[in-house]
């Protein structure tokens, strides 16, 4: 028996809030949603599946679409294959173990939308890899890229982040260059950037 999705859904929203998972935020769900309806998508590319909630979400939204996942903890990636049975899109989502870095060079796409949310550091050198997949028009959604506010700020950035804040602030350099891109502060920010 499948369930419909929004149930899946509340049940991941619930199972995150309980084991601390990190799925995206309510008040940047919303700002996902228009950015890969600017890409109208028929094939999306999530990096950082964690249980699966994103790709349902995507997936609810884009009844056409099929998403291509990528995780490298396999306990939550199993969760994730679970909860996209339940719900009843298995054949729309096609979800790869492993490390991004060695998962996108074995991708075919192409990929009209993006959706980064593993590892923030590797932001840029994921897109760098995945660039030749991307449509003509795709559009590239980066989650947290803000980083509780340390991107942005002046002054001294705590010594454990400043790696972290370095790579975010190159990633974003970088889509503004070579992309149109727009930051969504709500939250802990949503980079927006649309292929010229």
């Amino acid at each position: 028996m499948t369930h419909t999705i929004q149930a899946v859904l509340a049940s991941l929203e619930a199972y995150a809030e309980e084991h601390s998972v990190p799925i995206i935020r309510k008040s940047e769900r919303k700002a996902l949603i228009e950015a890969a309806r600017k890409a109208s998508p028929a094939r999306i590319l999530e990096v950082g599946t964690a249980i699966g909630y994103s790709s349902l979400l995507l997936l609810h939204e884009f009844p056409e679409a099929h998403i291509d996942t990528i995780e490298v903890d396999e306990q939550r990636y199993r969760i994730a294959e679970e909860a996209v049975e339940k719900a009843g899109v298995s054949h729309r989502w096609h979800g790869h173990l492993g490390d991004a870095a060695r998962v996108i060079p074995t991708l075919e796409g192409p990929y009209d939308f993006v959706f980064l949310d593993g590892p923030k550091g590797q932001y840029l050198r994921e897109l760098k890899m995945l660039e030749p997949l991307l449509t003509a028009h795709a559009v590239i959604a980066a989650d947290n890229v803000l980083f509780r506010g340390l991107v942005m700020a002046e002054g001294q950035v705590p010594h454990r982040y400043r790696t972290l804040v370095m790579r975010l602030r190159d990633y974003i350099r970088y889509v503004n260059s070579a992309y149109d891109t727009i930051i969504d502060e709500e939250g802990d920010g949503l980079a927006v950037s649309v292929k010229r």
